[in-house]
């Protein structure tokens, strides 16, 4: 699995023209990455942008798989595999945001002293 900062400078400017379009680029070269297990190995490259967007080829795949797993004939099983996915991604964003607070509020750390 793969999580993409949809607002790193080397994404922005592609993710603001189509939504998810970074989440799939990801995907895409996943894919190649590991193309050569696909003859031995079923292979599924699952994206999800900082943002929360899925790749086109995430949802889908997340869906089967919450189908396939639903142990409890619950129908919102697959519903609490989006949850556990999202709040994993805002619980991501969250320690990212809490380093950069404590680093600038640090003004002996040497990336405050230069600012």
């Amino acid at each position: 699995m793969a999580v993409v900062d949809t607002f790193a400078e080397s994404h922005y400017i592609v993710s603001a023209a189509i939504l998810g379009s970074v989440a799939t680029d990801v995907e895409t070269d996943k894919c190649q990455k590991y193309n050569n297990l696909l003859d031995n190995y079923y292979f599924q490259s699952v994206a999800i942008a900082t943002t929360g967007v899925y790749g086109k080829f995430t949802a889908p795949f997340l869906s089967c798989l919450a189908k396939e797993l639903n142990i409890s004939d619950d129908p919102r099983e697959q519903q609490w595999l989006h949850q556990r996915l999202s709040l994993a991604v805002v619980r991501g964003n969250t320690a990212s945001i809490l380093v950069c607070v404590q680093v600038r509020s640090d003004f002996s750390h040497p990336q405050c002293i230069n600012q």
